[in-house]
């Protein structure tokens, strides 16, 4: 009986290999002069242990009925790769890697990328696009292309990052996506120069005031976003997924469980609250389970966070503005196409305090940032910090919700009255 085994070599690929008869003339077993039957020795290289099994079962069925494997001709197997079946592929590898919303970034650019390759290439949407299509001066005209239809420089810098990115990706494996042409070894020589932004400045306590002031009465939820991205500094998607079990209004403390990166989420760390901030969420945080969302979705009952409230940050912030009370710059900077409604708490909390001469560390703490020396970053955590943290979130004053108008009639009034007086 002929036997079937397997050698396994770099890069995740195994080698299946077999001994079977061999044929004579007449369609028998042929056999050697001394009488035996003749054998011969065959293998054929496979990717992946789910291909590895697949093959062996398919040697063995072949054998056992036939005496002999018939190895797939050039015919039954494509000669060049489905470059789109390949970036599903690349990804389905960064969901491994990545937060799903980067992964959305990810696919939004490869759904770019391809809809324009079918463009430049006269295709239509049913053709397929084959890996030999990948080429330097492809990639350069679908750079100029968007740059002339007015995309930012960040977003065309960015998809053509995961274009190559992907291209090299798939390029490392040749036996299963064969065909794709060897990528660029220097990026830069392809991609246009990273844009520079000038830092906005950071809005003043009295903005963010006025910002608040400007969200309707009726939009409660979002009022009190508002109010505890400008009294923590932390980002949106930070804020949205607090649950009542993370906030301790006795100790007037605050447990973040969402981060940037993989470190931040990591450390969950325990930030001091102001004490006014802890005062307006006692008042209705009473009927929230521990393990309710603060700021639910819309009709979920408290068990799935909410959605980001852009559209009204963006319209208060645009009030205040109009009426003189905002500047426009520390909310919508000139130099960026994307506004940063939401993020200009969190610059104008780091801002306020720093004005108040809070240090450095101490700021780093509160937010979430790593530290800029090697002593910050291992020896002044918040356990070290702690009383000094305390301290600065008490420095924040609370909202102003009467806004200028109240100042105004109340300096009025005492005009009317000294004459009586």
């Amino acid at each position: 009986m002929a036997s079937v085994w397997v050698e396994k070599k770099k890069n995740g690929r195994f080698k299946v290999c077999w001994r079977e008869l061999v044929a004579g003339p007449d369609g028998q077993p042929a056999r050697n002069a001394d009488g035996r039957l003749r054998h011969r020795r065959r293998a054929v290289t496979v990717v992946g242990r789910h291909a590895r099994d697949e093959k062996v079962a398919q040697v063995r069925q072949a054998l056992a009925a036939e005496g002999e494997y018939q190895l797939p001709t050039a015919t039954d197997e494509p000669v060049v790769a489905n470059l789109e079946q390949a970036a599903l592929a690349w990804l389905a590898w960064k969901r491994t890697r990545c937060k799903t919303r980067t992964v959305v970034t990810y696919t939004n650019h490869m759904k770019r990328f391809f809809e324009l390759v079918r463009e430049l290439k006269g295709m239509q949407d049913q053709d397929l696009v084959l890996a030999p299509v990948l080429s330097r001066g492809l990639l350069i005209d679908c750079i100029r292309t968007w740059q002339e239809r007015g995309y930012s420089e960040a977003w065309v810098y960015a998809c053509g990052r995961s274009v190559i990115d992907m291209w090299r990706w798939v390029s490392d494996d040749p036996d299963a996506y064969p065909g794709v042409p060897i990528p660029p070894r220097e990026a830069k020589r392809i991609l246009p120069r990273v844009p520079v932004y000038v830092a906005p400045p950071a809005p003043k306590v009295a903005e963010l005031d006025a910002c608040l002031r400007h969200i309707s009465p009726d939009a409660v939820e979002s009022r009190r976003i508002g109010s505890v991205l400008r009294f923590t500094g932390l980002r949106i998607s930070q804020v949205l997924a607090l649950k009542r079990e993370h906030v301790d209004l006795e100790q007037a403390t605050l447990q973040v469980t969402v981060g940037k990166s993989r470190q931040e989420e990591a450390e969950q760390r325990v930030i001091p609250i102001s004490r006014h901030l802890a005062a307006d969420m006692a008042s209705w945080l009473g009927d929230h389970e521990a393990d309710d969302f603060i700021f639910p979705a819309w009709g979920s009952r408290r068990q799935r966070p909410a959605n980001v409230r852009a559209t009204t940050f963006h319209d208060a912030w645009a009030e205040a503005t109009e009426r003189g009370e905002a500047r426009r710059v520390v909310w919508d900077p000139s130099n960026r196409k994307i506004a940063r409604p939401q993020h200009a708490f969190r610059a104008g909390f780091q801002a306020f305090l720093r004005s108040e001469r809070v240090a450095e560390e101490v700021i780093d703490a509160l937010v979430g940032h790593h530290g800029r020396s090697l002593r910050a970053r291992h020896y002044a955590g918040p356990d070290t910090l702690w009383d000094r943290m305390r301290e600065a979130v008490d420095l924040l004053p609370v909202i102003d919700w009467q806004g200028p108008k109240a100042v105004k009639s109340r300096s009025m009034s005492k005009v009317l009255e000294f004459p009586g007086a």
